[in-house]
């Protein structure tokens, strides 16, 4: 059997699709009368919000059973609410119920889905009251399985450990406990930092790995672990290479996100991080020993003596799941950033003077939960940075998501409420993140024109259009600047002042006092509309603390000693980062330390 081993015991028509868990019932036959709703057969349609724009829902049904559910009209995210469509359109139809489990990991989409289509029968005036009860929980079954090395979670880090343990020989399982592959990795940019010869020197980039491990040390306040870090410096081109031999496209030119600091950022060809994580799956499903255990809750280690042998997990029925490990396990659950409770506790550094267990995170709620930092502290794991949070400048007001209009990239300034301009915008995060919070109602309008959004349904790098932000109502455009500023309540007189301003200074007339330096092939003036506006705040973006690990990703004890057999790689470590991240660093991290746990894992006999 190929890796497509879900949890032992699913029924075929609930494959990979109930939230963790949740209940499922068996396939219905759709010929059987539904006796509890009057259908009057046709297709019936019903535009709601999705994730990411609009999204229109049409349910056909016949007399008696709904035949067919599709989504024409949608734009949400790859990798994520795009699967979602897919998994829950055919759930609709093989339950024949609009009360099917989310999809844990794209639940908005999931129930947009079914709000639209409720909302479809209902305006065409049927009863939906037996469609939406929910079905009854099937019998919950313990398992057990064996691998040699089982690796916790399934995000950028434990993919890119699945795949290399798997190119070393070993047999991987991985304990996933959403519905969907690509954890925080998914929904991220995916910037890749590394020194490229070759792409920055078509740019005129001048770099260095002595470069990047200094702008990283010190950009993390000069307190990361200067063995990870170099490490990581040295062999980040080295996973791009290996990257891009499993079938990931990068770009030819190399940018700069968010707070990087230089220009060595590498993005994928197709949007966001998603890119990675989908080749992940492809070279996954044509590898023979790799297994993966979705909706799969992994609760503690198990262990033999001083080694680690296993993980003891909850399936989604509840059930007692046992996965084995012969070699060993390799911990990559992500930070904690969505752990309210964890975050309050370990905000000491820092951002002490901020409530951040207030503030909304990028990640995904279930995948930042500092699940493995717990799980490996209950058996004597050290932790290191623990209060090095950092906060970024890119959130979704409400939610703290990273969504719509990004800060990464060029031509854009940030003005306050007031429409000034308030901070370099090529700064690093903290520095971002506090001038933000130092704004009045701690809260900014990211600018921008047609520079970066030729048309209305031009298509970002994040696959988002202005046309559907506009239509969520998350974007005010605006054909002038004084219009912009009289929809947005900021001053017209100083939003001008403030693009002029900026337009100086990429002219190379005005010293910016903020420090913002223009990058001559980048940068260009931003002269006409249409213009842009998207409301941010700051949000919490990554953890920078976690496991205390050596430079062979082997997780290390309070006595400073290596636990035997357990590996961590990605953002459940500590150390690399010290108190900042630089942008474009944790994907660099999660690729390189992941390969090598995986490789490392895999060789331990």
């Amino acid at each position: 059997m190929k890796k497509r081993s879900i949890l032992a015991l699913l029924t075929a028509s609930c494959l990979m699709l109930a939230s963790c868990g949740q209940t499922a019932q068996e396939t219905p036959d759709p010929t059987q009368e539904n006796t509890g709703s009057a259908y009057t057969a046709g297709t019936y349609e019903a535009t709601v919000n999705g994730h990411n724009a609009p999204i229109t829902v049409a349910i056909t049904v016949s007399d008696n059973a709904i035949t067919k559910v599709e989504v024409p009209t949608e734009n949400e995210t790859i990798g994520v609410g795009k699967v979602a469509i897919e998994r829950m359109t055919q759930r609709i139809v093989d339950e024949q119920s609009l009360a099917c489990d989310v999809i844990t990991g794209a639940s908005i989409t999931s129930r947009a889905i079914l709000n639209g289509a409720a909302t479809a029968l209902k305006e065409a005036g049927m009863d939906t009251t037996e469609l939406t009860k929910a079905p009854a929980k099937p019998e919950a079954k313990d398992a057990e399985y064996t691998a040699d090395v089982v690796v916790v979670g399934g995000g950028g880090a434990g993919l890119a450990a699945a795949v290399s343990a798997a190119q070393n020989g070993a047999s991987v399982i991985v304990v996933e406990k959403l519905d969907i592959l690509g954890g925080s990795t998914n929904v991220s940019e995916g910037a890749l930092n590394a020194v490229d010869p070759e792409r920055q020197g078509a740019q005129g980039i001048e770099d260095s790995v002595e470069k990047f491990i200094t702008q990283t040390y010190e950009g993390g306040h000069s307190t990361g672990d200067m063995d990870l870090i170099t490490y990581m410096c040295e062999n980040a081109m080295g996973s791009v290479e290996w990257l891009e031999s499993i079938g990931v496209e990068f770009k030819d030119e190399v940018g700069t996100a968010t707070g990087a600091l230089w220009q060595r950022s590498h993005y994928t060809v197709t949007p966001s991080g998603n890119s990675y994580i989908r080749v992940f799956d492809e070279v996954m499903s044509k590898m023979d020993n790799v297994q993966i255990l979705y909706s799969t809750t992994a609760e503690e280690l198990i262990t033999d003596g001083d080694k680690v042998t296993g993980v003891k997990a909850t399936g989604r029925y509840g059930e007692t799941v046992t996965v084995n490990a012969n070699n060993g396990v390799v911990l990559a659950t992500g930070g904690f950033g969505s752990n309210k409770e964890m975050l309050g506790e370990a905000n000491t550094g820092v951002w002490s003077h901020v409530d951040v267990t207030k503030l909304g995170c990028t990640n995904m709620y279930l995948s930042a939960q500092g699940a493995g930092i717990t799980m490996a502290q209950a058996i004597g794991a050290d932790v290191t940075g623990m209060s090095d949070i950092q906060l970024h400048p890119c959130g979704t007001p409400g939610t703290g998501l990273m969504e719509n209009i990004r800060t990464s990239g060029r031509n854009r300034i940030f003005a306050n409420v007031h429409g000034d301009r308030f901070v370099n915008e090529g700064a690093a995060r903290d520095t971002l993140a506090q001038a933000i919070l130092d704004q009045d109602e701690q809260t900014y309008w990211i600018v921008v024109n047609a520079i970066r959004y030729p048309s209305r349904d031009f298509v970002d790098a994040n696959g988002a259009t202005i046309a559907n932000m506009v239509a969520q109502g998350v974007v005010v455009e605006a054909d002038t600047l004084a219009e912009l500023a009289e929809k947005t309540g900021m001053d017209a007189d100083k939003l001008q002042a403030s693009i002029d301003d900026y337009n100086a200074i990429v002219r190379g007339e005005l010293e910016d006092p903020l420090g913002f330096t223009a990058n001559n092939q980048a940068d260009q003036e931003m002269l006409e509309g249409p213009w842009y506006a998207c409301k941010k705040v700051v949000t919490v973006h990554h953890t920078m603390g976690g496991l205390k690990i050596n430079v062979n990703t082997e997780v290390l004890d309070t006595e400073g000693n290596v636990i035997e057999g357990l590996f961590a790689a990605g953002e459940v470590t500590g150390g690399i980062h010290g108190e900042n991240r630089l942008g474009g660093n944790a994907i660099a991290d999660c690729m390189t330390y992941g390969r090598l746990a995986g490789a490392n894992a895999a060789a331990n006999q």
